[in-house]
């Protein structure tokens, strides 16, 4: 009959395993009995052929996923199905539905209102499902598509009731997305999204560069910290609820001294992170990109485009008795950061070291073949007056040297 696609017990009994098999073909198998209790299909060539996940409701009733993004629901009764639908195809001019991707995963929850909700992911049109990952979500007659950032690799719908013969009560949805774990309130109008205490994706801007600190003084992680948080205002669009997830304990410290990593990325921001238990908390994110202005290209009327990446982190260093930061950008950027318990506004000093190169005529001498004559000069008062003002970014040979 095919690949094993799916594998579920029967929520009314236990003996009863619902097996079904991509080429579209659904058994009941009694445990017991040892056999085929029942068989569904929808037959070779009709709509919704190819199965890709299944799911009980807590009466007994089946829903499949399919290949084409139709959903259908059996009842025991019969081996055909109930119904036939699907959430996304629209019809086009010629009253055909339009093409939809296949539904990925499946799952089918009530509550004692009577509600009933359907949840899956993929089965979007195919015009659109190239672009956006979703997780949709279907309360009666009302459909809601919730975009993701990433790709989901796989969810699971958090219950008041743990009995699947009974009625759910879903209140959450917890979404595995390939950088990011997302919580869905299922309880607040328009499905918003839980804010995570514990951001996890170090990928959010490619990763550029690293650093690691240990044995740093005891006071340095609560000060990231305070500082961290008190930046960090919530955003909009929240759910108003706490976390949903809670349980487990704090495992003791891996080791007795302090650890930090430092990640420099590519859209000119550093991270720092506590290492210290052995997994990664945020602690602090600092933007360079406040430091420069933004320049437009003369050339093509928006902004310059040399690079993808004109404040990508090249090299950090910390030093953190006095804490201070060192950061070095590209195009000959360094810049100089003071650590402070509070955000304060001032000027920026900039200081322009011109980095001059003169290759010497090439003599009959082997000892002078290539040789470099390197000088170093300060610009004047003027020079780092229109630096700060223009923040023209330079590099190559005879770049100039920023250090800010």
């Amino acid at each position: 009959p095919g690949a094993v696609v799916d594998i579920s017990d029967n929520p009314l009994d236990a003996s009863k395993l619902l097996i079904a098999f991509e080429t579209g073909l659904v058994v009941v198998w009694d445990l017991r009995a040892r056999a085929a209790e029942w068989r569904g299909s929808l037959g070779t060539g009709l709509p919704g052929e190819g199965v890709r996940a299944a799911a009980w409701q807590h009466d007994g009733k089946l829903m499949t996923a399919h290949q084409d993004g139709a959903l259908a629901t059996w009842t025991t009764r019969s081996n055909r199905p109930a119904s036939l639908s699907y959430p996304h195809a629209k019809a086009n001019k010629d009253g055909k539905l339009e093409p939809c991707k296949p539904i990925l995963r499946l799952e089918w929850k009530t509550s004692r209102t009577g509600e009933s909700l359907v949840i899956f992911s993929g089965g979007l049109p195919t015009d659109k499902a190239g672009r956006t990952h979703s997780i949709t979500v279907l309360n009666g007659k009302s459909t809601t598509v919730l975009e993701m950032e990433h790709a989901v690799v796989d969810f699971v719908t958090l219950c008041e009731s743990p009995h699947t013969a009974d009625y759910q009560e879903p209140y959450a949805i917890v979404v595995l997305l390939q950088n990011d774990l997302v919580v869905i309130d299922l309880l607040s109008p328009g499905y918003p999204c839980f804010e995570n205490p514990y951001p996890m994706d170090i990928h959010e801007s490619p990763v550029t560069c690293c650093s690691y600190f240990a044995d740093c003084p005891s006071d340095l992680i609560p000060a990231f910290y305070s500082v961290g948080r008190a930046g960090n205002k919530k955003a909009a669009g929240f759910s108003d609820k706490l976390w949903p997830i809670n349980g487990g304990e704090w495992a003791p410290a891996s080791c007795s001294y302090s650890e930090i990593i430092l990640t420099g990325h590519a859209d000119g921001s550093v991270k720092f992170w506590d290492a210290s238990a052995g997994t990664l908390q945020i602690l602090y994110k600092l933007k360079c990109s406040k430091v420069f202005e933004r320049r437009t290209s003369s050339t093509t009327g928006g902004y310059a485009a040399e690079e993808e990446t004109p404040l990508a982190i090249q090299q950090l260093a910390l030093c953190a008795e006095s804490r201070r930061l060192v950061v070095a950008l590209p195009h000959g950027h360094v810049v100089l950061f003071k650590f402070r318990k509070s955000e304060t506004h001032g000027e920026t000093h900039v200081l322009e070291i011109p980095v001059i190169s003169d290759v010497l005529e090439e003599e009959t001498s082997p000892d002078a073949e290539g040789g470099r004559s390197m000088s170093f000069s300060r610009a004047g008062d003027s020079g780092e007056s229109e630096s700060r003002r223009s923040g023209v970014w330079m590099g190559g040979s005879g770049s100039s040297l920023r250090v800010r």
